[in-house]
């Protein structure tokens, strides 16, 4: 066997997708009022203003065991704070499949993937830098991307799941 299609055979289990998540901010003006969504975006890499408004956010929750699909975040980093001041983030994007992951700040760098079953199914790095302000019609929707997410899921897969 040549030495490429080794290092090509090695290297192929290496392979991952990824997600960016982003803390985000829905806003509807409705009736001489607004209302305010906070929740998490996921994109497979920096989105256009097509794709911010393709893609609804997933709310932020405090609970989101069970059934129950969303976001929790907790520490002083989560809304407005850096992201390396997240303690927990939780995710809970389907039940079917069940993609529902939490990493932790105090579990080391980069923050591994814990499914429900214990396992990892990844990581993330902190990945801040890139930002999304977008109005459209009586909508505005905003987002800080705080982490990128190397696992085997992409945001497509994840989005395409039942909520």
């Amino acid at each position: 066997m040549r030495l490429s299609t080794l290092l090509l055979a090695s290297l192929t289990g290496l392979a991952t997708a990824n997600f960016d998540l982003y803390l985000g901010h829905q806003v509807f003006g409705v009736d001489g009022g607004a209302h305010l969504f906070d929740g998490w975006y996921i994109f497979d890499n920096d989105p256009s203003i097509n794709d911010v408004f393709a893609y609804g956010p997933y709310l932020s929750k405090d609970d989101v065991s069970g059934r129950t699909t969303g976001v929790r975040c907790a520490g002083s980093g989560c809304y407005g704070g850096a992201a390396t001041d997240i303690n927990v983030l939780e995710m809970h994007f389907s039940n079917n499949p069940l993609y529902h992951w939490t990493i932790y700040k105090d579990r080391g760098h980069p923050y591994k993937m814990y499914g429900l079953d214990g396992r990892t199914y990844g990581e993330c790095i902190l990945f801040p830098g890139v930002n999304f302000h977008h109005l459209r019609f009586a909508e505005t929707r905003s987002g800080v991307r705080k982490f990128r997410c190397l696992t085997q899921f992409t945001a497509a897969q994840i989005r395409a799941a039942d909520r």
